[in-house]
């Protein structure tokens, strides 16, 4: 107004963009040294990247080239767009510069990248695609209608391959090298609108969805034995699906309402040769861990001491603790941390009745509460 309009700096608030516009870049970033962006690419043409991945390729080499997904006059919501793309470059400069080498036009935008055995695997919409790098563009070598929807993320254990759907839970997909053939024989009865998914083990995946849940799936034994038999898959291929799905469901583990929606989750281990745990993160900011418990004794323990405390300690606004953490569908096979651990904001003699009842003095409930903590986050 007036003149006075002030030309904000782009490095801290972004290039300026309208309406249906995007100002999307590719930044190479120095955490070590001069913690600072020094490298730039902006992307033209109204694309914006929607996926990224660093692959090597077994036809060059096994270099490592940087592929990045774009959607070209992307609108989120109506969800609209004109085309995608693959965009590659190769590294230079240690992996400090990028160097465009081609630019691939596809049907949809690509919004999962996972390097895999030597080639690039993509979701594509719906469509599950392995792509080689080519001379003048990316190849694709095979696909499959592995989600309804549009795949979000992908895992990967030898030949097989979780796909995470958007609104449709994750599909197990097994990959048949001899006959160049991706075929899912397992997917989830329930919908989860999926934000982050990760392979806890060969046949579990854990994950979160936009609801603000928490839960893990596994594969039934018969099914993943039968995905990793040495033949061409086609027994897998001719079996009958169920509901428009595939053949197998997967069963659920636990099922957990923490309160935000995950963002990511990884497998991972807080210290040194500790155990492994499921880290993750929450859209406000949340950082939380599921901690599995190895023994009977843990778990009798802990059951005890969320049913006393949910009784003896009850809510400021008096709402039923387990109704709470059952928010979208019934609480299984998980405890809740956080409210054990409020056993020590307790007065005194709440504690001694609660540890009355699970015989044991207050000493012991104490250290037992600090034990679990300290076991993985210290």
């Amino acid at each position: 107004m007036n003149g006075d309009a002030k030309i904000l700096p782009a490095d801290q608030f972004g290039n300026p963009h309208g309406t249906e516009h995007w100002a999307s870049c590719i930044q190479i970033v120095d955490p070590v040294s001069t913690k600072s962006v020094i490298f730039t690419l902006d992307l033209e043409d109204n694309e914006c990247a929607t996926s990224i991945a660093a692959a090597p390729f077994a036809g060059q080499d096994n270099e490592t080239f940087l592929v990045v997904g774009t959607a070209k006059d992307l609108k989120v919501s109506p969800r609209s767009y004109t085309t995608g793309f693959f965009h590659v470059y190769r590294f230079h400069e240690e992996g400090r510069e990028l160097e465009f080498i081609h630019k691939t036009k596809v049907d949809h935008p690509p919004t999962a990248l996972l390097a895999f055995q030597g080639r690039l695997l993509a979701g594509i919409g719906p469509y599950l695609r392995i792509y080689d790098l080519g001379m003048k563009q990316m190849l694709r070598k095979c696909q499959v209608q592995a989600t309804p929807n549009i795949i979000t993320s992908l895992q990967t254990q030898g030949n097989r391959i979780i796909a995470s759907d958007v609104q449709e839970s994750v599909s197990f997909v097994v990959y048949k090298f001899q006959d160049n053939k991706l075929i899912p024989f397992a997917d989830d009865m329930v919908a989860r609108w999926t934000t982050g998914a990760a392979m806890v083990d060969y046949e579990t995946v854990a994950g979160g969805d936009k609801f603000g849940n928490l839960w893990l799936v596994r594969c039934p034994a018969k099914a993943s034995e039968e995905a990793d038999e040495d033949n061409s898959g086609s027994h897998l291929l001719n079996e009958r699906g169920y509901l428009n799905g595939a053949p197998n469901r997967l069963n659920l583990m636990t099922h957990y309402f923490c309160g935000d929606i995950p963002t990511s989750v990884q497998k991972t281990a807080l210290v040194a040769a500790g155990r492994d745990i499921v880290f993750w993160t929450g859209l406000q900011g949340t950082l939380g861990i599921l901690v599995p418990l190895v023994s009977r004794e843990d778990v009798d323990f802990f059951q005890k001491l969320e049913s006393e405390l949910s009784e003896n300690s009850p809510p400021l606004l008096g709402r039923d603790h387990l109704a709470y953490r059952s928010y979208y569908a019934p609480s299984k096979g998980t405890i809740d941390g956080d409210l054990c651990e409020t056993y020590f904001l307790l007065p005194h003699d709440k504690k001694e009745i609660i540890a009355g009842v699970l015989d044991r003095s207050v000493r012991e409930v104490e250290r037992k509460v600090s034990d679990m903590r300290t076991r993985v986050a210290y």
